[in-house]
C-alpha cells in the first residue's frame, strides 16, 4: 500500500515536470511592448508614414512699404573708377521711370533702392564701366493738405495714398469745405480739380497722390 502511494507521488512530480517543460517555449515565444519609455504607443515622432511634417513659414520679405514710388525723390551717386558719372538727382515720373546718363530710362517705381541700385549697376558694368559702385538714397517724403480740414499740415507719406485717404489723415473736411473742387498740385505743378463725392461712390475717381503733392479743399459761399 506504501508502495503504490509512493508510486502515484512520483508520478504526479512528472506529469507536472512534463507540463513545466512544455510551456517554456511559449513563454520564450511571446514578443514584449516595443513602445519606447516616454512616449505613447500611437507616437509617430521618428517619422514614418504618419507622421507630420512641419514647415515653418518664412516671413514676408520686400513689404510694399519699402518700395520706390512715383514721386519719390531720389539721389544717386557713382563712385568706384577715376571718372564716375556725377551725381544725378531726380524724382521718379508718373511712368515709374527715371533716367540716368548712358543707359537712358530705367524702371524704379515698385522696387527697392537695393533692387534698383542692382540693375543700374548692370546697365554700367562692363557696357560703359569694369567696375562701379551706385548708391541710392532717397528722402523722407511727405505732401501736404490744407485749406478746409480740421488739422492743417504736412503729413509723412508712408504707402498708397489717395485724395480721399490724404483729407482723412487730415482729419477730414470741415463744415465749410467745398468737396466738389479739391485742388491737388503735382511736384511738377500739374494741377487736377477732384469732386470728392463723386470720388466716395467711384473709386476711380479718388486720384492717386504722391510724396510732396499739394491737397487745397477750398471753402464753398454757403
Amino acid at each position: 500500500m506504501n508502495l503504490c502511494l509512493k508510486l502515484c507521488a512520483s508520478a504526479a512530480r512528472c506529469a507536472r515536470l512534463t507540463v513545466a517543460l512544455l510551456l517554456l517555449p511559449l513563454a520564450a515565444c511571446t514578443t514584449p511592448n516595443s513602445t519606447f519609455e516616454g512616449s505613447s504607443p500611437n507616437d509617430t515622432s521618428l517619422g514614418g508614414a504618419d507622421s507630420t511634417s512641419r514647415t515653418n513659414s518664412a516671413p514676408s520679405i520686400n513689404p510694399s512699404s519699402n518700395l520706390l514710388r512715383v514721386g519719390d525723390p531720389l539721389t544717386i551717386n557713382f563712385t568706384g573708377v577715376q571718372d564716375p558719372p556725377g551725381q544725378h538727382q531726380e524724382r521718379i515720373k508718373e511712368d515709374g521711370m527715371i533716367t540716368l546718363p548712358l543707359i537712358g530710362s530705367i524702371q524704379a517705381a515698385g522696387k527697392t533702392i537695393g533692387q534698383l541700385q542692382q540693375e543700374i549697376t548692370e546697365r554700367y558694368v562692363p557696357k560703359y564701366y569694369k567696375r562701379l559702385n551706385v548708391t541710392i538714397a532717397s528722402e523722407m517724403r511727405f505732401f501736404v493738405v490744407i485749406g478746409e480740414v480740421r488739422k492743417e499740415d504736412r503729413h509723412q507719406f508712408a504707402g498708397e495714398m489717395t485724395v480721399l485717404k490724404a483729407i482723412a489723415a487730415a482729419g477730414g473736411f470741415t463744415d465749410f469745405a467745398k468737396r466738389t473742387k479739391v485742388q491737388v498740385t503735382r511736384a511738377n505743378g500739374k494741377k487736377i480739380t477732384v469732386d470728392c463725392n463723386k470720388a466716395q461712390k467711384d473709386p476711380s475717381v479718388d486720384v492717386a497722390i504722391y510724396p510732396d503733392d499739394k491737397i487745397y479743399v477750398p471753402r464753398r459761399l454757403f
